[in-house]
């Protein structure tokens, strides 16, 4: 890959009469690798597994002068490698008592070996396939490496249910970036994150979708532009549909919002057919967005697209990982679950859910959006909603 670097180190621990009992080998890959940060990885690595195999007192061998200088604090560190020098640092201060040697370079051909070998081949802890060492993806900080091929898949899961991706390490939080991801997305993917990255700007309070059917475009309602004398008309930034924003239907000049709406009291037929399939099948209504959801298996945990979490029996809010139900829900999800009629007062963005059936393979928990109304005769392309 062009403007990509690799890099390679091994690890040896060994006793006091130098009997081996510990070795490892890695490959790194990066945009901006240098071979500082290769060394100083290299130690951190190996002060991770001396702490983890329960050494308490370790001697550092060093063969590179300018690192010698760096960990013992006679030379400072550049910018891009102070957060690895620190590191490096609360490592040492977790074991009893560490010392820091300058050796000559043929005291360590044997960690010379094992680098050049970790550069030819690594295996990715997700698909657990052998694969090039230039073909493993390196997340920055925390340095997990997974193939090009299970990082795509990834990302691009993560993004069709609206969520920011983090790295596949087993437990790891860190946020990936585009700018890192970059070279393993197609051009379609980097153009999905990027419109995440636009939404997740948007306040809650300021998100408006699309009313028309064959869109659901999110947008941001202050920077919508006025597209006739009319104050509450506006044009959708995607499909340029003209609609009312205060009601979320076609134009209605003649006709203020209360109007329209007495002129219009009953839902249509094709609204009346979706709440009773809805009931039917049991799908849930975000009462953030109105977003309708199916959970067919997992947990009852749900996240909407809207980033709104709430429990799918009861509907109450789920917050920093606690829910907040009143009744007993069962954390996993049963059929037998009870029943809980689809709100008729909140219409405005129920046909968002007919757009995500393109869009979104599923919700995170194991939840799907609907997706069988047009299999039961809905034809949404004639189906409209207001809000009250």
């Amino acid at each position: 890959m062009k403007g990509t670097m690799m890099g390679g180190f091994g690890i040896a621990i060994c006793d006091e009469t130098d009997i081996l009992l510990h070795e490892r080998k890695e490959s790194l890959n990066g945009d901006m690798i240098n071979r500082e940060e290769v060394e100083i990885i290299a130690l951190i690595t190996g002060l991770k597994d001396s702490i983890q195999l329960e050494f308490r007192n370790v001697m550092i061998c060093c063969d590179d002068n300018q690192i010698y200088q760096i960990i013992t604090g006679g030379e400072k560190p550049q910018q891009n490698i102070v957060h690895l020098v620190e590191e490096v640092q609360r490592l040492r201060g977790e074991l009893a008592s560490t010392e820091v040697v300058l050796v000559a370079g043929t005291d360590v051909n044997y960690v010379l070996r094992l680098a050049r070998e970790a550069l030819q081949r690594k295996t990715c802890d997700i698909c657990c396939e052998d694969t090039d060492a230039d073909r493993m993806f390196l997340t920055d900080k925390c340095f997990h490496r997974h193939c090009f091929s299970c990082v795509k898949r990834h990302v691009e899961a993560n993004l069709l249910i609206g969520i920011s991706p983090t790295c596949l390490g087993n437990g790891c939080k860190f946020e990936l970036t585009l700018e890192s991801c970059s070279m393993v997305l197609t051009p379609k993917l980097i153009e999905m994150w990027k419109r995440k990255m636009e939404e997740d700007l948007i306040p809650a309070a300021d998100k408006i979708y699309c009313p028309y059917p064959s869109c659901s475009m999110l947008m941001s309602k202050t920077a919508l532009s006025r597209e006739t004398n009319q104050s509450n008309v506006r044009a959708c930034v995607k499909c340029c549909g003209l609609f009312c924003i205060d009601c979320k239907v076609p134009p209605h000049p003649d006709l203020s919002c209360a109007d329209f709406k007495k002129l219009n009291p009953e839902p249509l037929f094709d609204d009346k057919k979706l709440k009773s399939l809805a009931n039917d099948k049991k799908w849930r209504q975000c009462v953030q967005c109105s977003q309708l959801i199916e959970l067919r298996e997992g947990c009852n945990h749900i996240t909407c697209r809207c980033r709104y979490e709430f429990c799918y029996v009861c509907g109450n809010e789920w917050k920093e990982n606690q829910r907040s139900c009143t009744s007993g829900c069962k954390l996993d999800h049963d059929d037998d679950d009870e029943d809980y009629d689809i709100d008729d007062s909140d219409d405005d963005d129920d046909d968002d859910s007919d757009d995500d059936d393109d869009d979104d393979d599923g919700d995170d928990d194991g939840s799907k959006y609907s997706s069988e109304a047009e299999r039961d005769g809905i034809n949404f392309e004639d189906f409209a909603v207001y809000q009250p």
